[in-house]
């Protein structure tokens, strides 16, 4: 795959086709951003303590709602909890999540809120707290938990580490809460793989629907948001790169379909955000 240099390259390549513009600005952020790609093929080099701590605050630093931060992150070294956690990613997860030098899990964290409405109670025992009764405390955990995540995303990068997300630690939240010790009100959400990246890795920048279908201009778009079939064989063309046949539109379906919807134990994450004290009204 040819080098990318400049700004129509880098788009280019994140939409596998012409971008139809070309930014009159530009800088090693946006590019930092642009060429983004998970990476699951690792170095054998350590991750420091203080490139993680790093890391961390570039993620504490994003923006909290109303600065509730119902969130908390673990720092996963230690081997044998790393291939606990691969187990419930699944097989073909597995081994990237064991051989990353350390996985990032953040948490929806309501210890403290818990802990100052107990304190209040106490001065006034007749109010009643409700506010973890609604679905809205549960979306506010997993806005905050993107937001830090995508800024850990962009400080790793920027210190030239690879990362790749794992969604598939919801498969069985209660397990990896288990793995990591977290009381029952605190559930975990996602992780983020972080290391130094193969370059031997066959992988690439995967491209995107178009932009045409994702940007909509002063009123939602409905045609232009369907008209993705020329992305089908875009991505097919890149996945062919690397012997992976694939046909998107056929993977969104097969993802929402009856066996994706029960994968491992994530249809039961409302029983556990229930459990946890989430009243999701």
């Amino acid at each position: 795959m040819s080098e990318t240099t400049t700004p129509k390259q880098h788009l280019q390549a994140r939409w596998g086709a012409d971008p139809g513009f070309v930014p009159k600005e530009w800088n090693t952020t946006l590019e930092t951003i642009v060429s983004h790609r998970s990476v699951r093929q690792w170095q054998d080099r350590e991750v420091t303590e203080n490139q993680i701590r790093t890391i961390a605050a570039a993620a504490q630093s994003g923006s909290s709602s109303s600065n509730k931060q119902v969130v908390s992150v673990v720092a996963v070294r230690d081997p044998v909890k790393k291939q606990a956690l691969g187990e419930v990613g699944g097989p073909h997860q597995a081994p990237h999540i064991s051989t990353a030098p350390v996985v990032l899990v953040w948490l929806i964290d309501t210890s403290r809120i818990r802990a100052a409405v107990r304190k209040a109670q106490l001065e006034k025992p007749k109010v009643e707290y409700t506010g973890a009764e609604y679905l809205d405390e549960v979306l506010v955990g997993a806005c905050d938990i993107g937001i830090n995540a995508q800024n850990a995303v962009i400080a790793a990068r920027s210190l030239g580490l690879g990362t790749c997300y794992l969604g598939s630690l919801r498969n069985d939240a209660e397990c990896v809460g288990e793995i990591l010790g977290t009381p029952e009100h605190v559930v975990p959400f996602v992780g983020l793989e972080i290391g130094h990246p193969d370059p031997q890795e066959p992988a690439g920048i995967k491209p995107r629907i178009p932009q045409s279908a994702y940007l909509h201009w002063d009123a939602y778009d409905a045609a232009a948001a369907t008209d993705v079939a020329d992305y089908d064989q875009i991505l097919a063309d890149y996945f062919a790169q690397y012997g992976k046949p694939s046909s998107w539109t056929s993977g969104l379906v097969s993802r929402v379909g009856p066996k994706a919807v029960k994968v491992r134990k994530r249809h039961f994450l409302r029983q556990v955000f229930e459990r946890a004290g989430f009243g999701l009204r």
